[in-house]
């Protein structure tokens, strides 16, 4: 008949040493398990282990980061632009004004509001009054009387007159449209509305004058010519359409 087994009382030594492999093993436990993985009620957020780093410390780092001059070059791109030189201005001998400096002008805009409604075109044509040349040497715009006209690019203006014989109240303005000198010339402007004077520059777009009907005129418009350094005439309607459609 086998013998009961024996219970051995434990000895308050053996006691201490069992409390303290006990507290060890926890400690073992906790120290190996991230701190901010402990598990939490349903009421408190569970922290991230993986949160950034404050602000103030990836600055901190950002301003003792150092990068080799090498890496730096490496990152810039020698052939990803190219530097284009201004074109030289035109210099054109005014009487009156001497030497003109015109820089190229970027932009070209009709002389009128609405460039839609004309009448005269350049060229050929039945005299439309008694001293009117037969052939037309601008084109005529028919915006309506007091219409604003306008610089058709940036230029310097070379004559502004109330007394301009057959072209009444007149202005005349030279550009320098892709390296060529060009002048414009604006007729027939209503009496005290010149707002340029001989010498100023003017930009594309800029007001000269209020379309009238002053000199050889037969109602209010605006005869603009367009002519190149030697004074020859050509079709401004044309030129001003293979610019602006």
């Amino acid at each position: 008949m086998p013998r009961p087994a024996r219970i051995r009382r434990l000895q308050p030594r053996d006691a201490y040493a069992a409390l303290a492999m006990t507290f060890a093993g926890g400690m073992l436990f906790v120290t190996s398990v991230p701190a901010l993985a402990v598990t939490a009620t349903a009421q408190e957020p569970v922290a991230d282990i993986y949160a950034p780093a404050p602000v103030e410390d990836v600055i901190l780092a950002a301003q003792h980061l150092d990068i080799p001059e090498e890496a730096l070059a490496a990152t810039m791109p020698t052939d990803a632009y190219s530097v284009e030189v201004a074109p030289p201005p035109i210099q054109s001998s005014v009487a009156g004004l001497g030497e003109v400096s015109l820089l190229k002008s970027d932009l070209v805009v009709w002389p009128v509001v609405d460039p839609s409604r004309t009448s005269s075109g350049f060229g050929p044509r039945s005299a439309p009054c008694a001293g009117c040349s037969t052939y037309h040497d601008g084109v005529d715009f028919t915006p309506g009387n007091g219409s604003p006209v306008l610089s058709i690019a940036d230029g310097v203006v070379v004559l502004a007159t109330e007394n301009g014989g057959g072209l009444g109240v007149n202005v005349e303005i030279q550009h320098n449209i892709d390296g060529e000198l060009v002048t414009s010339s604006y007729a027939h402007m209503q009496f005290g509305s010149l707002a340029v004077s001989v010498g100023q520059s003017v930009t594309a777009g800029q007001q000269i004058g209020l379309v009238g009907t002053t000199g050889q005129s037969t109602g209010p418009h605006l005869h603009l010519e367009m002519f190149r350094a030697d004074g020859v005439r050509f079709d401004g309607m044309a030129w001003l359409h293979a610019r602006l459609g």
